[in-house]
């Protein structure tokens, strides 16, 4: 029992460091890449006529960045930076005579002077994206001859392969719009076809939950009870495969009556699934719920679960879900041998009901 458990905890370990390491996509025929991008333009269609959010992701609202995130992930699986800076940074930026359809085009629109739009070019000078105030607001189709998208256009970048056509020129006549600006890509022109460097900081996200823990049954009866608190902080890297990400727990485990410690390690398959897994530091004796039956608690492996959340509620930046994880703690006997089934699952099964805030860490370095 204690190998299959150490089999497991190791696999669960070796997977969140393994999905850690960025990949990249293989090269793509010009084919391909023309499917690519005329599948995410006609995607990014549908979801026109859907409200602005601050800090919103989808399905039902967005924000500028948000849109380009989820456009990109939900239609042809690419996982992009999540604001309009770091997409800036994570993206290829080319002359504007080399625009495709699939392209993003970036925009300045604060004081600041910083990139802080981002829209979908879908050809014939038409982008997609999801404005924030004027006369049309929520997912809407703009022109970059618009006095206003002009005025402020900071230049265009690539994150897909050069489809079948490699320019719009033919279709329309004429270039999209004046040059961007140098500031954001080393000095060099954009024409240089740079490779900018993502900006690591820009792809953190910050996690903060609290719970309340509680189990449907003890070693005598079917009964739902108690069992602590659970706090945890982490940090996620959004634009990496899977958002890795690293954080610490603080459980005051009233079924057991210790305080304990998990160092985890998590995987956020979607925005609404995640697991983790880690040690455990104990501190305290242990005992059986509601027994006075000692137990000795593991420091590796220590506990893993899964965590599911209802769709946020945004404050600006700062998204609130509920959440409900299913945890599993690994516990033995005393003298270090397996528990009994019942007892190890009395013991270790839990279930935390609460709440998590998220937000990007960029909100203390913008």
């Amino acid at each position: 029992m204690n190998k299959l458990r150490q089999c497991f905890f190791c696999a669960a370990c070796t997977a969140s460091f393994f999905f850690c390491i960025p990949s990249f996509a293989d090269g793509l025929s010009a084919a391909q890449a023309q499917v690519q991008r005329e599948t995410i333009v006609s995607d990014a269609k549908k979801y026109i006529g859907s409200p602005y959010a601050d800090g919103a992701i989808g399905p039902d609202s967005f924000d500028c960045s948000g849109f380009i995130y989820f456009i990109a992930r939900e239609s042809i699986q690419v996982q992009l930076p999540r604001t309009a800076k770091a997409i800036y940074s994570y993206v290829k930026v080319i002359p504007d005579n080399k625009l495709e359809p699939g392209d993003l085009v970036f925009f300045r629109t604060t004081a600041a002077g910083s990139i802080s739009h981002v829209g979908l070019y879908i050809g014939k000078r038409q982008f997609i994206h999801a404005a924030s105030d004027g006369p049309n607001n929520g997912v809407i189709a703009s022109s970059l001859d618009e006095a206003y998208w002009k005025s402020h256009y900071a230049g265009a970048g690539k994150f897909l392969e050069s489809g079948e056509r490699s320019s719009e020129s033919d279709d329309s006549g004429e270039t999209a719009a004046p040059a961007a600006d140098t500031s954001f890509s080393g000095g060099k022109s954009p024409a240089d076809g740079v490779q900018n460097t993502v900006s690591f900081l820009d792809s953190l996200e910050c996690n903060f939950s609290l719970s309340a823990d509680w189990a449907l049954f003890t070693t005598n009866q079917f009964v739902p009870n108690y069992r602590g608190l659970n706090t945890q902080a982490d940090v996620t890297v959004t634009n990496w495969p899977l958002h890795p990400g690293a954080g610490v727990m603080l459980r005051w485990n009233y079924g057991v009556h210790s305080m304990q410690i998990p160092l985890v390690f998590t995987l956020s398959f979607t925005d609404f699934m995640r697991v983790y897994a880690g040690p455990v530091i104990t501190i305290g004796s242990c005992a059986l719920p509601a027994t006075d039956t000692g137990i000795s608690p593991s420091f590796f492996p220590g506990v893993a679960g899964v965590s599911f959340s209802l769709p946020s509620f945004s404050t600006g930046k700062v998204k609130v879900r509920i959440i409900q994880d299913i945890c599993y703690t690994v516990f033995n006997d005393t003298d270090g041998s397996a528990l009994p089934f019942v007892e190890s699952v009395t013991a270790g099964l839990v279930f935390s009901t609460g709440i998590r805030v998220t937000f990007p860490l960029s909100v203390f370095t913008n």
